[in-house]
């Protein structure tokens, strides 16, 4: 196999950065769940201005932001031979974006809520930056550390012991601090869950920083921007395993702004308090340990193309679900006391979430490490995301269009969506075959 062709799938394992990473895994997801993306944030933004369009909005600026700069950061980390700094430059610019969320909520700003909200979205813009870059970096190491066929416990270990922490700290402190038993009045409550989150990741990022970096294969030289761009149309032209990865990930894409609304229709439809948030992040994480398992398992033995699968049918299962609960509240006539059915369904639907989470989680990022050739791995990343920049702008029109097309055919229509999904994800191929077949042609 030619040295431009090279993979990571059978690296040797280097134990001391598997454990790290797992450490870094575990506070990292429970450090997300205490400022949840799909339940705590939206729910703020939409205290802050009552309007769906905000939620999207919020959602936008965060996917915008991580996929821009992977784009363009990619280039430079293509050349770097050691990303670990970039990593650690990362972790330091997310700790002061999260500070500054957290300071903006806990002093709240004379209780102005649209300076807190301008400056909350600055905090989550600066993060999703530094977070893009640090993930591209992170992904390397991992694939430079960690064979394909250990990934998949490497992704199990972070979800099942983050979940568990998240059960035991996160969720707890959500229905502690957006209770009737808060000591914090609003929005000092939310700064309180950004402060958890900035300790929590803060471990994180620090446990990760102290990895072991392996030698690494990278680019000869750094590409101009214009030359950047060039290499990842001819990407997508000469790769066809890679070109069929980006059609379904661009057909998952256009739902995945939705399931941030999935609380906003609890709270404006169905009229629940705002501490089901917590309820509903229980059972996310309950299924996400259990998809942790599973998945993880699957992407051990089977190969990742089997957990892509299983992601796409988990996505048509989440927005079924989704569907069924606002059918049912519509049948009920909007009566202002949501019926049980109701309640369950969207319980169904956080719970297929969660499942969807560790499924996409392990096998998408798994699949992609598996047919990145070492030297351009960043840019494979870094496109791969970059060609759902345009969807950064969906949460954004979704959110101004509720109140006119209403959450049950937005659901229905996510649903439709996902059926196109399953029908892509079942054109890919498994990776491992392909680089079996590569390296017994080499002799």
């Amino acid at each position: 196999m030619a040295e431009k062709d090279r993979t990571d799938i059978a690296v040797p394992l280097v134990r001391r950065n598997f454990i790290l990473s797992v450490l870094n895994g575990a506070f990292v997801t429970a450090g997300n769940r205490a400022a949840d993306p799909a339940t705590v944030i939206p729910l703020l933004v939409l205290r802050l201005l009552g309007a769906e369009w905000a939620v999207g909005l919020a959602a936008a600026v965060q996917q915008a932001a991580r996929v821009g700069t992977q784009l363009f950061a990619s280039r430079t980390l293509d050349a770097l031979p050691h990303k670990r700094p970039a990593y650690v430059w990362g972790s330091v610019v997310r700790v002061v974006a999260l500070c500054a969320a957290s300071g903006v909520l806990l002093t709240g700003v004379g209780r102005n809520p649209k300076i807190v909200l301008v400056i909350l979205l600055a905090g989550l813009f600066a993060l999703m930056v530094a977070g893009g870059v640090a993930g591209l970096a992170w992904s390397d190491i991992n694939a430079r550390s960690v064979p394909s066929t250990k990934r998949g416990s490497l992704m199990t270990y972070r979800r099942i012991i983050g979940l568990a922490l998240s059960l035991i700290i996160s969720a707890p402190l959500v229905k502690y601090m957006l209770g009737p038993r808060s000591p914090f009045e609003f929005p000092a409550n939310y700064g309180m869950l950004f402060l958890a989150c900035t300790v929590l990741s803060g471990i994180a990022w620090a446990a990760f920083s102290c990895v072991k970096e392996p030698p690494a294969h990278a680019a000869r030289h750094r590409l101009t921007v214009s030359q950047h761009l060039v290499r990842g149309v001819r990407i997508y032209r000469r790769d066809a395993t890679y070109r069929r990865l980006l059609r379904w990930k661009i057909v998952a894409g256009l739902t995945s702004a939705v399931p941030a609304f999935f609380i906003a229709f609890a709270c404006k439809e169905l009229g629940l308090p705002e501490q089901w948030a917590a309820t509903f992040l229980t059972v996310q994480l309950v299924s996400e340990m259990v998809g942790a398992v599973v998945f993880g398992r699957a992407s051990d033995r089977r190969g990742n193309r089997v957990v892509v699968v299983a992601s796409a049918w988990l996505s048509c299962g989440t927005f079924l679900a989704a569907t069924v609960s606002a059918f049912t509240w519509r049948l009920s006539g909007a009566t202002g006391h949501p019926g049980a059915l109701s309640i369950v369904a969207l319980a169904g639907a956080f719970c297929g979430l969660g499942l969807l989470m560790s499924g996409r989680m392990t096998g998408e990022l798994n699949y992609m490490l598996d047919i990145a050739p070492a030297p351009k791995r960043p840019s494979y990343i870094g496109f791969g995301n970059a060609f759902l920049l345009p969807m950064s702008l969906l949460p954004i029109l979704v959110g101004w269009s509720l109140p006119t097309i209403g959450y049950l055919l937005l659901f229905s229509v996510s649903l439709v969506i996902s059926i196109a999904g399953v029908i892509l994800a079942g054109k890919l191929s498994e990776p491992r075959d392909i680089f079996m077949a590569g390296a017994s042609g080499d002799g």
